[in-house]
């Protein structure tokens, strides 16, 4: 199992979660907003504190199937960002994100998640990273473009909400393209 290891960006924190950041946890988790593209609903707070005290066991006992880093922003959670289905045998994994609906559409997911996959293809030394969305997500897609993931496929029918199968976009980034894409970034 991995270490989750403190990341810092200009503005951001991404860190392990503690239950002090129970009340910034909830506020966003309470909302409807957010659970648009999950398959779930708006959490209570007990439901937020039982699933923060989950991961925050799994951090001690390497048990978590999902590995979560909450993102801060001047000291406030306002997002996370986890690596599941990790396989060190194919070095590949599977990334997700959320971002408090406050949060949205100020850079802070992508200054994230170009952090998080840094650290996963240069200190967990990854080939791939794999990640998943909604099809009706335009931001997520335009995201995953932007990060520099390509277009692998659709799910179909692979998510049900509201009495409606959604298909799902499959996107994968490769360290080679990450690179040529951070050169290109920086020449």
């Amino acid at each position: 199992m991995i270490e989750i290891k403190t990341l810092k960006t200009n503005r951001l924190t991404l860190k392990k979660l503690s239950l002090k950041n129970l009340d910034d946890f909830f506020e966003w988790h309470k909302q409807e907003q957010y659970y648009v593209y999950l398959p779930t609903k708006p959490k209570t707070k007990a439901e937020c504190k039982k699933y923060l005290k989950n991961k925050i066991k799994g951090y001690k006992n390497k048990t978590n199937q999902v590995l979560l880093w909450g993102i801060f922003f001047n000291d406030k959670l306002v997002g996370s960002v986890n690596i599941s289905t990790l396989s060190f045998a194919h070095r590949c994994c599977e990334i997700g994100w959320g971002i408090s609906p406050t949060f949205h559409r100020q850079g802070i997911a992508y200054e994230a998640i170009s952090e998080f996959i840094k650290y996963i293809f240069n200190d967990l030394n990854m080939n791939k990273i794999k990640i998943v969305y909604w099809k009706p997500n335009v931001a997520s897609g335009g995201l995953a473009k932007k990060l520099g993931f390509a277009n692998e496929g659709v799910e179909r029918q692979a998510r049900y909400k509201n009495n409606e199968y959604i298909d799902v976009i499959c996107c994968g980034l490769l360290k080679s393209e990450w690179e040529g894409k951070r050169g290109k970034d920086n020449g």
